[in-house]
C-alpha cells in the first residue's frame, strides 16, 4: 500500500513485533508465551499481527483474543496457531469455536454446564481483580463438572491487579490463592501478564500472557526502570502519521477552531491535519495539551480537536512546514495529553485508519 497524501496512517513493522515476541519468550522460558492480540491487536491489526506471530516459530506460542469474533476472523484468515478466547462466549459460538480447535475461558462457576464434550477450557479464578473468574471455593466443583461432561481442562488461571505498580505483596497473595486451586494433570497454570512476566519469575508458572510489551510499550515507567527489566529490549512496532493538507497564515487576534479557544497572539502559521477524534485522537488532547512532531521540531495543537481534523501552530517550526509535509504523533505523548495510558490510545485506533506493514 502506498502512503496516503490526504489521510492519516499507521506504519507497522511485523518484524519488530516478532522480535519483541522472541525477546519476551526468551525472557520467560521455559514458560510458554501467549501473545495477546485482542482489540485489533492493540490497534496494530488483528490478522496481519496474528499471521506474523504464528509464522515466527516461537516455541509453544498461543494467541489470546477476547471475543469469539476475533477467533473466527483469525481462523478464516488461515491462522492455525493455538487460540484462547479470554472473554465470555455466547452459547451459539461455543460449539463452533470448539470445532475450530479454539480454547475457551470459563469465566464464571455458573457457566460450567454450558460446555460439552469436545470443548477445551481454561478455568479462570478471581484472585483479586473482581472482574471475570469463578471463586476459589467453587473451582473444584467447576473442574469436576467439566471433566464429567468430557470437557478438557487446558488451564487454570487468574489475572493480577497491581503488578505494573510493583505491588509485590498483593501480587504474591494472588499467586498464592491461584496455586491453592488444584489443577488437573496437564493443565497450564497462568497468572502473569506483561508486568509480572518481566518483573517476577515466580509468577510465570507454565505460561504468561503478554499484551502491551509485545507491541513495544512498558506496562509502566516503574517496570521499565526496575532492575529485573535490565537486558530486555522491546521496541515500538507502530508509528502514527498525518499529512499537512493546508497551511494558513493568520494575523494576530485570529481565532482557530470550535469555541474560539485558540487566539493568535501574533501573526501565526497554522497547519491543518486530517486527523481528529474519529481517527483515535482524543478530543481532550487539544488546546495545546498535545504537540506533534515535524522532524526534530514540535508544534502544539491549536484549539479543539475536531471529528476529522485538528490544527497545529507551526509558526516556530524550522524548516518551515509546507502542504504535503508529514506530522508524527507519539502514542505516549497522546496518552499524557489525554490523561490516560498508552493501552487506551492504542486500543481506540479505529480500523478505518490506513495501516501500512513494512
Amino acid at each position: 500500500m502506498t502512503r496516503p497524501k490526504t489521510r492519516p496512517w499507521l506504519a507497522i513493522s511485523p518484524n519488530t513485533l516478532v522480535a519483541n515476541a522472541r525477546a519476551l519468550a526468551a525472557r520467560v522460558a521455559p514458560s510458554a508465551l501467549c501473545a495477546v492480540v485482542k482489540s485489533n491487536a492493540y490497534g496494530h491489526g488483528l490478522v496481519p499481527v496474528g499471521k506474523a506471530l504464528s509464522e515466527a516459530g516461537v516455541r509453544g506460542l498461543r494467541l489470546g483474543v477476547f471475543t469469539p469474533a476475533e477467533a473466527f476472523k483469525l481462523r478464516e484468515a488461515g491462522v492455525a496457531a493455538p487460540l484462547i478466547v479470554l472473554g465470555p462466549q455466547e452459547d451459539a459460538d461455543i460449539a463452533r469455536l470448539a470445532g475450530l480447535d479454539v480454547e475457551l475461558a470459563l469465566t464464571d462457576d455458573l457457566d460450567a454446564g454450558r460446555y460439552r464434550k469436545g470443548a477445551t477450557v481454561h478455568v479462570k479464578i478471581d484472585t483479586g481483580v473482581g472482574r471475570f473468574g469463578g471463586t476459589i471455593t467453587g473451582a473444584l466443583k467447576t473442574i469436576e463438572l467439566c471433566e464429567s461432561a468430557g470437557v478438557r481442562i487446558a488451564g487454570v488461571y487468574s489475572h493480577l491487579a497491581n503488578a505494573e505498580d510493583l505491588d509485590e505483596r498483593f501480587t504474591a497473595s494472588q499467586l498464592e490463592r491461584l496455586l491453592a486451586v488444584h489443577a488437573p494433570a496437564g493443565a497450564l497454570r497462568h497468572i502473569a501478564a506483561s508486568a509480572a512476566a518481566i518483573m517476577w519469575p515466580a509468577t510465570r508458572l507454565d505460561m504468561v500472557r503478554c499484551g502491551i510489551a509485545l507491541y513495544g510499550y512498558w506496562p509502566s515507567e516503574s517496570v521499565r526502570r526496575a532492575d529485573s527489566a535490565r537486558g530486555l529490549v522491546i521496541e515500538r512496532a507502530l508509528r502514527w502519521f498525518a499529512p499537512v493538507v493546508q497551511v494558513r497564515e493568520v494575523p494576530e487576534g485570529t481565532t482557530i477552531g470550535y469555541g474560539c479557544e485558540f487566539v493568535a497572539k501574533r501573526p501565526s502559521t497554522i497547519a491543518v491535519l486530517p486527523l481528529g477524534y474519529a481517527d483515535g485522537l482524543p478530543r481532550v488532547a487539544g488546546s495545546g495539551a498535545l504537540s506533534v512532531r515535524f522532524g526534530g521540531s514540535t508544534a502544539p495543537v491549536a484549539g479543539r480537536i475536531c471529528m476529522n481534523a485538528c490544527m497545529v501552530d507551526i509558526t516556530d517550526v524550522r524548516p518551515h512546514v509546507a502542504r504535503g509535509d508529514i506530522a508524527e504523533l507519539d502514542i505516549d505523548d497522546v496518552a499524557q495529553a489525554a490523561g490516560t495510558i498508552a493501552y487506551e490510545v492504542l486500543a481506540r485506533l479505529p480500523e478505518s485508519l490506513d495501516r501500512i506493514y513494512a
